[in-house]
Formats: structure tokens, sequence, C-alpha cells
């Protein structure tokens, strides 16, 4: 009698385990199809990019990133270094703004930007003795870009495209003394150079980076 309640108690948990599982699977494939067509409450993204810039003269700048998004509202962080022939730059700064993103994967973004620049050898030129200027500026900026995330599931990856502006807030001048070396005449001389630390910069940036949905 124990046997037979047995198997009828095993047959009567199969069934219902066999009848369950296609349930489960298609509960799981309904609630990731509506995922899919709307778009993440929240999400974090971190990346790197790459481009050029103009401000003292041309130049190209390698940064990182990171960004955390709810609805419209977007805050991060960023820490980049850049080159422009002799003189060399390193900032670090924080951004706040409003970024949009469509159900398509589509992402537009604005904000604005505060943070530190470090200046090297402002000024310095080839073939001379000049070091040049060195020193901090804090300065404010903006951030607009375009970038399209791919995929549907919770982690994706991202390219785009960004367009930077940023101006440094306080100008100061630099005196430098040193001596040149002079090719007529094996005696250096003793020289003086003024240089300004404190610019303006405009940059064309390339993006990639992974993004993660906080559903």
């Amino acid at each position: 009698m124990k046997t037979r309640l047995s198997k009828t108690c095993f047959g009567i948990s199969a069934a219902f385990l066999l009848c369950a599982a296609p349930a489960a699977a298609q509960d799981t494939v309904e609630a990731d199809a509506a995922k899919a067509g709307t778009v993440p409450p929240r999400d974090v993204a971190v990346g790197a990019y790459t481009g050029i810039f103009d401000a003292y003269n041309r130049g190209a700048l390698v940064g990182i990133q990171a960004r955390y998004r709810l609805g419209v509202f977007e805050a991060g962080g960023f820490g980049e270094v850049g080159t422009e022939g002799f003189t060399y730059y390193t900032g670090f700064g924080a951004t706040a703004g409003l970024a949009w993103r469509t159900s398509f994967g589509l992402r537009l973004a604005a904000s604005g930007a505060l943070g530190i620049h470090a200046y090297e050898n402002v000024g310095a030129r080839f073939l001379s003795a000049d070091p040049g200027a060195d020193g901090t500026t804090p300065f404010a900026g903006a951030r607009v870009g375009a970038s399209y995330i791919f995929g549907r599931r919770q982690n994706h990856v991202e390219l785009g495209m960004m367009g930077v502006y940023e101006g440094d807030l306080t100008r100061s001048t630099v005196t430098t003394y040193y001596l040149q070396d002079d090719w007529f005449d094996d005696s250096p001389r003793a020289m003086t150079s003024t240089h300004t630390l404190g610019t303006h910069r405009f940059g064309a940036l390339v993006t990639v980076g992974w993004t993660r949905d906080l559903l």
C-alpha cells in the first residue's frame, strides 16, 4: 500500500514539474520581451574616449569616464591626459546634466563639467632650452554626446561621439629664467620668457564603453 502511494505521489510531482517548467520559461520570455521595449529607469556606465582638441595648439588626448543615470538626470566623473607639441596636461572633473535614452538604443546627453587642469611645459619650443611653465587651474565646461547602446540584455556595449568645451577659470603669467646655448659661441646666454597659464579647449572625441541596466 505504501509503495503504491509513493508511486502515485511521485507521478503527481513529476507531472506538476513537467507542466510548471514550460510555464516558468514562458513567464521569463514574456518578462524579457516586456523589458526589451522599455527604457530602464537607471543605468551605470564606464568607458574610455580619445580624440583631438584645440587649445594652445592642436593636440590629442585619451581619457576614462564613469556615469550614473536616474531617469533623465545623469552625474559622473572623468580623468584624462593630453599633449600638444611639448605642452602636456592632466585633467580631472565631475559632470552633471541630462541624458535621454530611447528603447531602440540611442542615447543623447548634455552636461556641465567642473574640474582641475594640471599643465606642464606650457610654451616650450623645439630647439629651445625654455622649459615652459607649470601650474594648475580650475576649469568649467560642457560636454554633449550621442551614442548607441547595443543589445537588449542587461549588459551592453556602447559606442558614440562627444564634443567637449573647457575654459580655465584663471589666467596667470609665469616668468621663466633659463640658459640658452649659443650655436656660434660656447658660452650659454641667460634668457627670460613669459607664458600664460590657462586657456580654452575644444575637443571632438570617440567613446567606447560598457553599460549595465539597473532594473
